[in-house]
């Protein structure tokens, strides 16, 4: 199955000819009856009975296209400079946190297919150097010092929907800690057993993305960190969000005191919304519903058109967000604008919440009350994510293929090839060698930097099949979203280049859709940011 192509250029039509003229130009393309100030009167009856003078209509017809031709082209000019220069100022808002992957070393999980990305995002209670008392936690009695991670969210971005599942850790998980050197005590600490929120306090956030990819087989692409303090002025810039409590709740540590029912809250009380934990039945599993009812309701309010329509609300609420995240120093510009390209056509419907499996809430481990994991389920679980299959898809079509078919035919692939490894003739040789295997090369091959090990085959957003023939047919190669592209494909050639190969390219797989009875497949039920909180 082919993919659409680049379209040709538009050709523009050639001057208009002088008044008086009897006919075109040689080569010249005639004017539709409509314009051709030579064309016949309109029958009577039409609403114009006599046709304006040739001089005059062909006068304001150039005047008006010369008017549109130049505000479009400012449109255009304002759109790409206006967008390149928001995505810069948010970019360089973010605060980076230095050598976070780093210190997560180089024995980690495959990359995840078809360009899906995961984002381990974490709500901390860092305060600085504050002592007791001081600042918005001073409030509680629950304050504390150094680094917690209360909330370890990990979202996975789907590589071919417009959804993204994010998966709740619980602080207390009971899971294995890495190896690793304390940043308290320098000293060397053996893999051990503990409580996840520990990884974070003895080892930043280089441990903590270790302890998880080594929990879920998952490679974490992004970190991000949010203040709780920067969390409530984001929820304070959207006005507050709606939230639905199933009875009252009021607790000291805390500082919560909502009545039962619907209500909008924001300051210290969306905080302590999200932060309660004590006087709940089930402790931080309650907690963990709390605030994926509350980023629900975070997600429907920005998608509203009372945001996204309002630019001072929105950019206040940018400019708020940004100023309360804190993201891994190698987050680059691009990655930024990718994910604002992507998140640009999310819905609510799209956002799923789940919860890591757990076996037991109230276990015991070493004298502690701990949260116990299904390993069974959470393998079933994380083995969808690293497919980047997502948990509503109908349980006929999870099964993984022994190999997924190919479908896009070479010849129905435009690519253009880069020369990344600095190594002399190497991109004429890929040219050449991927030409010889049926595939359109684009113009020349030309250099891009000298450093590329990897080839890598970078495609825009509706081209990921294309890609995928190209990653076929050039063994040891990767595959990239690059927004910016359209119809033709970059090939990046690194210096770990070794040749091309045939491939072969199958009719595109159906997935099953009903069960041996004739019986529709259902999808299993989710989660999403869509649920009405108040709803039975």
């Amino acid at each position: 199955m082919s993919e659409p192509q680049d379209r040709p250029p538009v050709r523009p039509l050639p001057p208009q000819q002088p008044a008086g003229a009897s006919r075109p130009a040689p080569g010249a393309r005639p004017l539709p009856p409509h314009l051709d100030p030579r064309a016949p009167r309109r029958p009577s009856g039409s609403r114009r009975t006599a046709p304006v003078p040739p001089a005059a209509s062909g006068g304001r017809l150039a005047r008006v296209m010369s008017l549109l031709a130049v505000l479009t082209s400012f449109s255009v000019l304002a759109v790409a400079v206006g967008g390149y220069l928001l995505v810069n100022k948010y970019d360089r808002q973010i605060d980076r946190i230095p050598d976070v992957f780093t210190g997560v070393g180089n024995e980690r999980p495959a990359e995840t297919p078809r360009d899906a990305r995961n984002i381990l995002i974490v709500g901390s209670d860092s305060r600085g150097d504050l002592a007791a008392g001081e600042g918005p936690q001073g409030t509680g009695e629950e304050f504390v010092t150094g680094q917690r991670s209360d909330t370890v969210i990990l979202a996975h971005l789907y590589g071919d929907s417009d959804k993204a599942q994010l998966v709740s850790f619980p602080r207390d998980s009971w899971v294995t800690i890495p190896a690793h050197t304390s940043t308290e005590t320098g000293e060397f600490v053996a893999e051990h057993e503990a409580k996840l929120n520990s990884a974070f306090e003895d080892g930043g956030p280089s441990l903590l993305i270790r302890t998880i990819e080594e929990l879920a087989g998952l490679r974490v692409d992004n970190y991000v960190q949010i203040d709780f303090d920067g969390f409530q002025s984001m929820v304070d810039t959207l006005g507050g969000v709606e939230v639905c409590l199933s009875a009252p709740a009021k607790e000291k540590d805390s500082g919560i005191d909502l009545p039962a029912g619907r209500q909008t809250i924001q300051g210290s009380q969306a905080l302590a919304f999200v932060r309660q934990r004590k006087g709940l039945p089930n402790g931080d599993i309650d907690r963990i519903g709390r605030q994926q009812q509350f980023i629900g309701a975070i997600v429907r309010k920005t998608l509203s058109a009372g945001t996204l329509l309002n630019p001072f609300r929105l950019n206040g609420v940018l400019n708020v967000a940004t100023d309360a995240l804190q993201v891994d120093d190698d987050t680059s510009m691009d990655d930024v604008r990718d994910l604002a390209v992507r998140f640009r056509t999310f819905t609510a419907g799209g956002v799923i919440f789940s919860t890591v499996p757990i076996a037991d809430v109230n276990g015991h481990r070493e004298r502690q009350s701990v949260v116990l994991l299904d390993e069974a389920e959470m393998a079933e679980q994380f083995d969808l994510l690293r497919r980047d299959v997502a948990p509503d898809t109908p349980e006929a079509a999870r099964a993984e293929p022994a190999a997924e078919p190919l479908v896009v035919a070479p010849e129905d692939v435009r690519v253009r090839v880069f020369n990344g490894a600095g190594v002399t003739g190497l991109g004429r040789r890929a040219y050449d060698e991927l030409a010889s295997v049926g595939f359109q090369l684009v113009d020349a091959p030309a250099n891009r930097g000298s450093e590329a090990v990897q080839t890598t085959v970078y495609h825009g957003p509706d081209k990921a099949d294309s890609a995928r023939t190209v990653a076929a047919a050039v063994p040891g190669s990767r595959t990239e979203l690059d927004p910016a592209l359209a119809g033709t494909l970059e090939v990046v050639v690194g210096s770990s280049y070794d040749g091309v190969k045939a491939v072969t390219v199958a009719a595109q797989s159906q997935q099953p859709t009903a069960t041996d009875t004739g019986t529709p497949a259902a999808a299993p039920d989710v989660k999403t940011a869509a649920e009405d909180p108040c709803a039975a």
